[in-house]
């Protein structure tokens, strides 16, 4: 498990080369959604970690090798590719506009900003504690059905807390243009968002450093950044040898 400290990257690390790697990482996954790591090389390092933890899944503006080239792009204004730019990029899950979006998302550091571009992670599972216990009128309302539209013309009618079996929950959130609630959940909105923040950790990565985590569970953003920020990003399954249930149980 990873060590006890005060400092969130080392607090969820696991060594990429150890060899119980597979074994390690399924717990840790299991136990907190979230894994950091460090010493990949460049992109064929990172390509060989995620393609042996998971089965890619594709993304409209992935490579050949299924991975995502984040950077600051000149005129990435379209809805949706805030990921494309230096702005705030809000907490959320990725692909969720699809009906099953990807379990896993892998992110690596190749070049750290000047300033700012720190990583913003939320435990959705957190979240969802908070609310079921103390606003439980905003669980239920955004746990109900039909709470959101995700994404654009061909999106996901669902909720933002959503049901896998009896016994867990998954997140499905975004806070941008590509997001539309009903009129019963926006009054809860605001109320969500301050609890995402009470829940929010930061991570600077290093060049060399990433993290691998539940997109189920976890939500994920980046503060806007000056300077030549890049990021390598992959979605995925994961593989039989990281036996994982999707979502999340509440405590």
């Amino acid at each position: 498990m990873p060590v006890d400290t005060d400092d969130p990257f080392e607090r969820h690390q696991v060594d990429p080369q150890r060899i119980d790697l597979h074994q390690r990482l399924a717990s840790t996954l299991r136990d907190r959604g979230l894994a950091t790591f460090g010493e990949i090389s460049d992109r064929t390092a990172f390509a060989d970690l995620v393609r042996d933890l998971a089965a890619l899944y594709p993304h409209p503006d992935s490579g050949p090798d299924g991975l995502t080239l984040l950077h600051a792009r000149n005129g990435s204004t379209e809805a949706g590719q805030r990921g494309f730019t230096d702005s705030e990029l809000l907490p959320h899950t990725e692909r969720s506009c699809l009906p099953t979006p990807p379990r896993l998302l892998m992110l690596v550091c190749l070049a750290p900003a000047d300033h700012g571009g720190e990583s913003v992670l939320v435990d959705g599972r957190a979240v969802s504690e908070e609310l079921s216990d103390s606003a439980p009128e905003t669980w239920s309302a955004l746990s109900a059905p039909r709470t959101a539209y995700f994404g654009g013309s061909a999106g996901y009618v669902g909720a933002v807390f959503e049901p896998a079996d009896p016994e867990t929950w998954t997140i499905r959130l975004r806070l941008d243009e590509l997001v539309r609630f009903a009129p019963h959940a926006v009054p809860h909105v605001k109320i969500l968002r301050e609890v995402i923040d009470r829940h929010t950790m930061i991570l600077r990565l290093g060049k060399g450093q990433g993290f691998v985590l539940d997109n189920t569970r976890w939500l994920h953003g980046r503060r806007s950044f000056t300077g030549p920020r890049v990021m390598l990003r992959a979605l995925g399954e994961p593989r039989s040898r990281l036996p994982l249930e999707r979502g999340f149980r509440l405590a």
